[in-house]
């Protein structure tokens, strides 16, 4: 059955997408609506619990954001915190404890932008239901484990009882994912050294940021990372998360180019007169934007 709601959870999606897009991030982002069947099923089960001016149903619409690299996760919460406004009271972040195999979540609601709360309160038609929606972000590996521990294991809890061993079994696989998830880290760090050690730039750039960006190093700014050893130990060492949250709020926007991001990350940091001296004046404006 389809959702009414599916429109706006789609408009929605596009949105967030298109912020985490804009910087390049590597993610895949979904949406989904609660039809009436759902929303109907939900409040039987919980009979009384939510009411009009009383407790009201926060995730009709959905969205779900399954990052390539589980660092990028607080990067993106920071990303919708300046897009949208965070109902802090009902969100929760879920760090599993240092002995305890357990995915990484965030599960954020997110008050609904003004232009869709119309929209919103007539397809909710006087039911229980907020005018906000729910953002859930964890890490692309730990999102197909998450699915499958929510079809099979969770809606199916009188299939796992007096199994405890198999379910913590079960949740040791979220060990091996992690091990996954910092391993391949490690490895496009190293292949990005490596490539910093033989000055091939256009190579190491994308390991080192891991971000889609376009184009390659120009000849003449490859020269100077070539002879400017200071610069290029720099930007070896870069912060990359203040890079690209710096790249969201920057304005104007800059295409995301290698050289764009290089001029750019050293104008808002080291400002190396030898980058400087290329940058194009677009770049110096949009890094003019952003606070040191």
């Amino acid at each position: 059955m389809q959702s009414n709601f599916r429109y706006i959870a789609e408009e929605l999606r596009r949105q967030v997408e298109d912020s985490i897009f804009s910087i390049g991030l590597l993610a895949r982002v979904f949406a989904r609506g609660k039809d009436h069947e759902s929303l109907s099923e939900k409040l039987q089960r919980d009979a009384g619990k939510y009411s009009i001016g009383g407790k009201l149903i926060q995730d009709a619409i959905g969205i779900r954001v399954a990052l390539y690299f589980p660092e990028d996760i607080p990067l993106v919460k920071s990303i919708l915190e300046s897009k949208y406004r965070l109902d802090l009271s009902s969100s929760a972040i879920d760090v599993p404890d240092r002995d305890q195999f357990s995915v990484t979540r965030y599960n954020l609601v997110f008050r609904l932008p003004e232009d869709l709360v119309g929209n919103f309160q007539r397809v909710a038609a006087g039911e229980a239901l907020d005018t906000c929606f729910e953002v859930q972000l964890r890490s692309i590996l730990s999102e197909g484990w998450h699915e499958v521990e929510h079809d099979l294991r969770y809606k199916a809890k009188e299939s796992w009882r007096e199994h405890d061993d198999l379910s913590r079994a079960l949740n040791g696989v979220v060990a091996t994912l992690e091990t996954s998830e910092w391993s391949m880290g490690r490895i496009f760090d190293e292949l990005a050294y490596r490539h910093y050690k033989q000055k091939n730039w256009s190579a190491m750039l994308p390991s080192l940021i891991k971000i889609r960006m376009r184009g390659q190093i120009p000849d003449e700014l490859a020269q100077v990372l070539d002879s400017d050893t200071a610069a290029a130990k720099d930007l070896v060492r870069v912060d990359r998360s203040r890079l690209i949250k710096c790249m969201f709020a920057a304005r104007p926007r800059i295409p995301m180019t290698m050289e764009n991001l290089i001029y750019f990350w050293n104008a808002i940091g080291p400002q190396h007169a030898s980058l400087t001296a290329l940058t194009p004046a677009l770049v110096s404006e949009s890094a003019s934007s952003i606070s040191r």
